[in-house]
Formats: C-alpha cells, sequence, structure tokens
C-alpha cells in the first residue's frame, strides 16, 4: 500500500482491504487466544480513530440520505482504520523503515516521471490519464501536488537519517525538487498552501527563541517570490482573487472558488440549523440541494471540517480537532527527526483539509492514512533507540539484524 498510494487507486484499494483483513484476523486470534495485545501503544490517535468511526456508524440511523449512500459515505472513512492496523502488523523498526523506504522510492519514482513530461518526453508508463498539467503522472493535479508536497517535507526533516555517505545530499535533493515541482509545475494550489506551511514550520523547528517570529514573515515572503518567478503560480493566485470577488458581488458562474464558497456558505448554514447532531452520514449532496435549490455536483463541500460537522454537527467539528491534537500529542515522545517529521506531516494535512475533503476522498485520504501508520509505527518502535540511520543501511543492504519491540 506504501507503494501503490503514488500510482494506482485500484492497487491502493485492493492493498487497504488486504490491510484491513490481516489487522481484523490479528486482533481476533489475538482475543481467542487471550494474549495481551498493543493495541494501545497508541493510545490517543487510536481512540480518537474508533470515536470518529463509532460516531459516523451511528449517524447513519438518522442520516437524511438514503440508507445505502450513508452507509457508502461512511464506509469512505473507513481508511482511517489503516492509522490504527499498520502500528499493529509493522511492530518493529525494521518493518516501519522498510515500508517508508518503499514509499520513499515510489514517491520519487513520481517526481522523477514528472519533470520528464514536463521536458515533453512521451512515457509508456504514463497513459489513459486526464492531465490537466503537463506535470501530472498518475492522479490528478490536486492530489499529486498535495502528496508531493507532503514527500518533500519528510525528505527534509528526515534527512540526516537517509543512509549512505551522500544520503543526507540525496534527501535534500528530493526535497527541493519536489518543492519547485509543487510551485512551479503543478497548478494545484491546495498543494502549493500546504508545502509553503510545510516550510515555515520547517523553519520554526530550526530557529530558537525570539527569532522565530521570522516564520509570520515566511508565507508572505514565499508568496511573493513564487508569484514574481512563476508566473502559472501568479495567475492562480490572481484568478482566486478574481472569483471571490465576483462571488461576493453576485456573480454565481461556476468557477472554481465560486463553487467552492457556495459550497461553505450552503454547508455552514446547514449546520446552524442543526449543529447538536447534525444530518448524519452521506447528507451533503441533500443538505446542500435544499438549500441552494440546484443539485451539487460533487458529494462533498471541498472541505474537510465542514463535511464532519454537516454529518454530525458541531460534535463531528470537535471529533476531526480532536484527531489532529491527538496525533501531534502521541508524537511528542518520539526521537527527534520522526517527531518533527510527523508534525510537518500534520501540518500539511491539516492545510490540505482546510480546502478539500481529504479524508473522504479515495487515494489521497489513503495516502495520509498510510503515511501517518508508518510514521507512527516509527516513531513508537524508536522512542528508546538512539538512531535510525545505521538501520536505514541494513534494510537497504538486506542484512538481518533483530530489532527489539517497543
Amino acid at each position: 500500500m506504501a507503494a501503490a498510494v503514488a500510482v494506482s487507486v485500484a492497487v491502493t484499494g485492493l492493498a487497504k482491504l488486504l490491510l484491513l483483513l490481516a489487522g481484523t484476523g490479528l486482533l481476533i486470534r489475538t482475543m481467542t487466544r487471550r494474549q495481551k495485545q498493543s493495541l494501545a501503544r497508541d493510545p490517543y490517535t487510536t481512540y480518537a480513530v474508533i470515536l470518529m468511526i463509532g460516531a459516523l456508524a451511528l449517524s447513519v440511523t438518522y442520516s437524511s440520505a438514503p440508507l445505502p449512500e450513508a452507509i457508502g459515505d461512511m464506509g469512505k472513512y473507513a481508511k482511517l482504520l489503516v492509522i490504527v492496523m499498520v502500528p499493529l502488523l509493522l511492530r518493529t523498526r525494521r518493518a516501519a523503515l522498510t515500508a517508508l523506504v518503499v514509499f520513499a522510492a515510489a514517491q520519487s519514482f513520481v517526481l522523477l516521471s514528472s519533470y520528464l513530461l514536463s521536458l515533453g518526453l512521451s512515457l509508456p508508463w504514463v497513459f489513459g490519464v486526464d492531465r490537466t498539467s503537463v506535470g501530472t503522472v498518475f492522479s490528478g493535479q490536486l492530489d499529486q501536488a498535495i502528496m508531493t508536497a507532503g514527500f518533500s517535507a519528510l525528505c527534509w526533516h528526515l534527512r540526516r537519517e537517509f543512509p549512505g555517505r551522500y544520503g543526507p545530499a540525496l534527501a535534500i535533493g528530493l526535497a527541493v525538487a519536489g518543492a519547485v515541482n509543487v510551485l512551479f509545475l503543478m497548478p494545484g494550489r491546495t498543494g502549493q498552501v500546504a508545502l509553503i506551511a510545510a516550510m515555515s514550520f520547517a523553519l520554526f523547528t530550526a530557529l530558537q527563541g525570539r527569532a522565530r517570529v521570522v516564520v509570520l514573515l515566511l508565507p508572505l515572503v514565499m508568496v511573493a517570490f513564487a508569484m514574481f518567478v512563476s508566473p502559472m503560480f501568479r495567475d492562480r493566485v490572481v484568478a482566486v482573487a478574481t472569483e471571490s470577488q465576483a462571488y461576493r458581488e453576485g456573480d454565481r458562474s461556476p468557477t472554481s472558488s465560486g463553487l467552492r464558497l457556495n459550497y461553505w456558505y450552503r454547508t455552514a448554514q446547514a449546520i446552524g440549523q442543526s449543529p447538536l447532531i447534525g444530518y448524519g452520514a452521506g447528507s451533503w449532496p441533500y443538505e446542500f440541494t435544499r438549500l441552494d435549490g440546484k443539485p451539487a455536483t460533487a458529494r462533498n463541500p471541498h472541505q474537510e471540517f465542514l463535511m464532519w460537522g454537516i454529518q454530525l454537527g458541531l460534535a463531528g467539528i470537535a471529533l476531526l480537532a480532536l484527531f489532529f491534537v491527538a496525533v501531534i500529542r502521541d508524537c511528542r515522545r518520539f526521537p527527534e527527526p520522526v517527531r518533527t517529521a510527523t508534525q510537518s506531516f500534520v501540518v500539511v494535512l491539516f492545510v490540505a483539509c482546510l480546502f478539500n475533503s481529504i479524508l473522504f476522498d479515495a487515494l489521497i485520504g489513503d495516502y495520509f492514512c498510510v503515511v501517518l501508520g508508518i510514521l507512527l509505527t516509527l516513531g513508537l518502535t524508536s522512542t528508546n533507540y538512539s538512531g535510525l540511520r545505521a538501520e536505514t543501511n541494513q534494510v537497504l543492504d538486506g542484512a538481518h539484524t533483530p530489532s527489539a519491540r517497543t
């Protein structure tokens, strides 16, 4: 699954199913044998996910959507269980590092392919894709830009753990290449904002004391620089401002920003009418149509917090916020490189959720869940471990050395 999330929705779905079945089988075997299972090795995130899934399942009973659609939309959030299952199945540092190496290799392949496509080359492994930008490889421009931003952040924070003499230099090169790809080749605005947020966080962790005030200025400097050197970035920023102003003045033309603003407005309006329990799983298209008078052209409002709000009311928004707090709380005990890498990855996810229904969507939601699961496993199994780089070398070299469990 770590390899598939960069390449194929179908393969990712199959891998996710096998992962969930394997994890469930492990839990059943453990309970029948009355063995002690480390389900709560990562208690805060685990319990936050269980609460989220349980609340969505309960909401099916009162959903304003037909039962099959309510169950289907609730099932889309089953991917959150991947975050719980990965630490159950990958129970050593070596296993977590192997998954991380596979993930990095797949993402590097996509990044290289994107640059080759931008040079006008025809690649035999890229076909049947409705590419809205020249650098899009296997998924859409939105997904690829966000995933590349997350990959760049991980490469930067884990650069000292890359194996070999030139490992850190390779990691920095991948981080820079990913950043350039997102800012100058991919038109996905969410990925660009997420990358700027990740870069600001990286600077924040590098500075100390009052010097961290500089971080407040970095996003403005980055946006100004990107607008100066990248016509594509500048055009996208201007388009957002123009479309938003047109919507404010009453223009309801189906522009990208106009549609999103209308989705947000109607969703907030619906939440205000049922703030306690919402309307249940799968209800968004029906509530939007009820308030707007026109059928929705999507199944979500392109904002994860609002999606949870319309399904579960204000409690749903609180549950999603609790999930972010739980992950940050759990990674506080991790060693330095894994801790900052996980925190940076959460920053990318949080920013992406502000502009899209990331956890609801296929592939991009699976991407975040499986990588978070790997990072949490790596952190949990490295808590009392002085270094990761030597063992990463062993993984790549095929050396077999036993790894102690936490």
